[in-house]
């Protein structure tokens, strides 16, 4: 069998060449950054479209729909409540709390998923496309507000709310599908 002879010149390139990471308390990597060549360790690795590349070169940044300045917050304030206040006179008057018997759980859970839509769609037009926690919390807000604007003008009182099925079970499903779509 004809195995090549090892020698000192071929051992440097079998031999992995192992170097300490960039920042000092990782331990030893033989990984680079794709752009300037540092060595970097697979904590400090980041995956980009153009390759691994160490933190600075990655250039992290906040995606643009998630930077949210006070027009927007008070603009998403003012959807949910421009909708909340009609939708929960509506409501009350075509839907009553316990109106539907079981029939109204169908009725709810309909109703909430159109609900969702219709209020993560408003507040993402309002705010230019503008998404995050306090758009999702915006919208959960306004969808709680309709349902106590729908209880509060049913003329019901407070221990009668468990007779009604549709209202918690249309909010819920309403309140998931908005916090999902503004994600």
């Amino acid at each position: 069998m004809n195995e090549p002879e090892l020698t000192a010149s071929n051992e440097a390139v079998i031999q992995p060449s192992v170097f300490t990471c960039k920042s000092s308390w990782h331990p030893e990597s033989e990984l680079a950054c794709g752009r300037c060549g540092a060595i970097i360790c697979p904590d400090c690795l980041v995956y980009t479209p153009g390759g691994t590349r160490c933190k600075p070169c990655a250039n992290l940044k906040r995606p643009p729909m998630y930077e949210l300045g006070t027009s927007h917050y008070l603009r998403a304030a003012g959807v949910s409540l421009a909708l909340a206040l009609p939708l929960g006179v509506v409501g009350a008057i075509f839907l009553p709390p316990g109106g539907f018997g079981f029939f109204g759980i169908l009725i709810g859970f309909l109703l909430g998923s159109g609900l969702g839509s219709l209020y993560a769609r408003a507040i993402t037009q309002a705010t230019n496309g503008k998404r995050g926690t306090p758009m999702q919390l915006a919208a959960v807000s306004g969808i709680v507000g309709l349902l106590l604007i729908r209880f509060a003008l049913s003329g019901l009182e407070f221990d009668q709310l468990r007779f009604d099925l549709m209202g918690p079970i249309a909010g819920f499903v309403a309140a998931s599908v908005a916090w999902q779509q503004l994600r």
